[in-house]
Parts: C-alpha cells; structure tokens; sequence
C-alpha cells in the first residue's frame, strides 16, 4: 500500500470535506443535484412504465388472436425475410434496384398518366372515324374487307409472285411520271375508240395520209415522244444487257 492511501485513510472526514479537490466535487454535485433528482424520478417510475408497456402488448396480442393473427409466426416470418434481404446476393440486387428509384418512378408517373394518353387516343380515333362517316367511309366494314383481302391475297400469291410484286413496286413503274403517262395513254386510246373503232365505216389511211398527218402538231408531239422513249429504252436496254442489242452497221 502506498504512503499516499495509507495518509488519506488516516484523515479524518473533516480533513477530508476540507481538502480543494472534495469540496469542487461536492460543488458540481449540488449544481447537479436537480438532474440526478429528476433522474431518480424517472427511475422510481421504470416499473410503472414497463408494466403499462406490458399491457398494452397484452392487449394488443388479445386482439390479434382474437382475429386470427399469429403474433409469434408474423414475427418469425419478418425475421426470415431479414435474414434473405441481409444475404449478400440480395444486398446487391437491392442495391441496384435503389440505383434504379429514380427510374422507377418515371415509369410509375408515366403508368399514372397512361389512362389520360388511353383516353386521349380514343377521342383522336373517335374523331377519325366520325370524319371517315362524312366522307361516307364504313370504317368497321373497311377493316372487315381489307382484312379478308390481306388473307385471300395470302392464300393465292405465291413467294416467287411476291418477290415479283416487291421488284415491281421497288422500279419505277408505279412511279409519279408514269402512271400518269399511262393514263393519258389509256385516255388516248378511249377517245380513239370512240372516234374510229364505234364509226359505222372504218376509216382507212395510206401513205399519203401518214404525211398529211404528220404535219398536225399533235402528231408530231407524239412522235417525238416515241422517239425519245426509243432512245431512253435503247440506253436501258444497252445498260442492263450490254452486247445483245445489234449494232448499227459502219458504212464503208
């Protein structure tokens, strides 16, 4: 034992409440003596506070078994699903998917907003159909029909006719320029019709009509027309399938 425990034994407690160091404790002891008062209040009341908290959880498990809840079943399904979401391949899938929140929520704004797109839809098509009515358009009856000619044109075309159609839709055929020469030569030969193949006699031409008539202007548009389409054709033709077309002879 050292001198300095064996000296403060042999203080009496008078010496000892007198010493600096005692009486700076006593100080902060007082100063705090209202908080460890209201400490040993709080204390006092513990057992009081557990008991209430006891029957309050009594009451409750009452209840609970009274509508047919396990109590100790919940509580052990919660601690199985902590123990699956603490699993490090979850912890990660989490994770990600807390990376993707933001996301998320876009999509289920867009979902919140999608009955309003439905609706607006609906009214676009509603009035689609009633202007299609006007113009005396059955929509109804034209979907039936274009349907039903989508299958029977599946049914009868073959592929080979189908790469056909493709080629033929791809060329210039069905093109701006001609489909309208084709018209105006399909209206040509209509007016020639009536104007020659309806007369109660034929008219006949020789060659001296052949010269009258390529002094009419109109006449002479047209074979120029064909005159050029000789020369274009005859490009193409060359273009396409070089050396089977014949060459013009070389005069000697």
């Amino acid at each position: 034992m050292s001198d300095v425990q064996t000296s403060e034994r042999s203080m009496t407690v008078a010496e000892r409440l007198n010493q600096p160091e005692t009486q700076e404790m006593l100080h902060r002891l007082l100063d705090r003596a209202e908080d460890l008062d209201k400490m040993l209040e709080m204390a006092s009341e513990v057992p009081n506070l557990v008991a209430i908290a006891t029957d309050v959880f009594d009451g409750f498990a009452r209840q609970a078994a009274e509508e047919g809840i396990d109590l100790q079943q919940r509580a052990a399904d919660v601690l199985s699903i902590v123990k699956q979401l603490t699993e490090p391949a979850n912890m990660k899938a989490l994770k990600v998917l807390a990376d993707h929140l933001p996301k998320i929520q876009q999509a289920a704004e867009m979902a919140d907003e999608l009955p309003n797109l439905v609706a607006i839809a609906t009214d676009v098509i509603d009035e689609w159909a009633k202007k299609l009515k006007a113009d005396g358009v059955d929509l109804e009856q034209s979907l039936k029909n274009g349907l039903h000619a989508a299958l029977y044109l599946g049914g009868q075309i073959q592929r080979d006719e189908l790469d056909r159609l493709g080629y033929l839709l791809r060329s210039d055929v069905l093109s701006e320029f001609s489909v309208e020469t084709v018209g105006l030569a399909g209206s040509a030969l209509s007016s020639c019709r009536q104007g020659s193949c309806e007369h109660p006699v034929p008219e006949r031409m020789g060659l001296f009509g052949l010269l009258g008539a390529s002094r009419d202007p109109s006449t002479q548009r047209a074979l120029a027309f064909a005159v050029q389409f000789s020369k274009c054709f005859g490009t193409l033709l060359e273009q396409r399938h070089p050396g089977s077309c014949p060459t013009t002879p070389s005069k000697s």
